[in-house]
């Protein structure tokens, strides 16, 4: 009899401390606000650079304790525009097959697989390290970088980064050191704000 209360007693025991550690890591759902949100790009060569923006097409992830711990990302390859430069015809060759051929790949795609947190301020936003793959011309590849929560409430929350990509691992190879000219640089920048909103 003793041994049996002592063994329902373990029972509830053991339940009370699963769900009260389920409860500390529940998950939150953000979707992120593209109307808002910003993705601008640089493109260097010797002597100068380039710049402008590519629209987000879509964004969700997933919080565990403020940490991101998934989410998916969509880029509209078809509405990147330059904004140093009046020239349709440099816009045309940005687009065209030389680059990121947007007629035929026409999304570019980032899904986060896992986060963790680097620092966190005396406000409690925290400084993320961000793991991933990147999706450029159909090819995917890994990606770690870093993200930094800039602000936040109840409902929203936002983020900025800034990612540096190597265009020749993407097949993107217009002159580039691989064809031994590189009279444009191999890498490229992403700035990127994101806000989005609690679901």
């Amino acid at each position: 009899m003793k041994n049996n209360l002592k063994y329902s007693l373990l029972v509830v025991l053991i339940g009370i401390t699963l769900f009260s550690f389920t409860e500390s890591i529940t998950s939150l759902d953000y979707e992120v606000l593209t109307a808002k949100s910003e993705v601008k790009w640089t493109g260097r060569k010797p002597g100068g650079e380039h710049t402008g923006t590519v629209d987000l097409k879509s964004g969700s992830f997933s919080i565990e304790n403020d940490i991101i711990t998934s989410g998916s990302f969509v880029l509209d390859m078809t509405s990147i525009k330059v904004t140093d430069s009046e020239s349709q015809k440099l816009l045309n060759h940005i687009k065209s097959e030389d680059f990121f051929n947007v007629q035929k790949y026409t999304e570019s795609k980032l899904v986060i697989t896992s986060g963790k947190s680097t620092a966190v301020d005396d406000k409690g936003k925290h400084t993320l390290e961000l793991t991933g793959n990147l999706t450029i011309l159909d090819k995917t590849l890994p990606i770690t970088f870093t993200a930094k929560n800039t602000a936040k409430t109840e409902n929203f929350m936002v983020y900025s980064s800034s990612i540096t990509i190597d265009r020749t691992k993407y097949g993107i190879t217009y002159k580039s050191s691989l064809l031994g000219d590189a009279m444009i640089n191999d890498e490229f920048d992403m700035d990127i704000k994101l806000f989005a909103k609690k679901k």
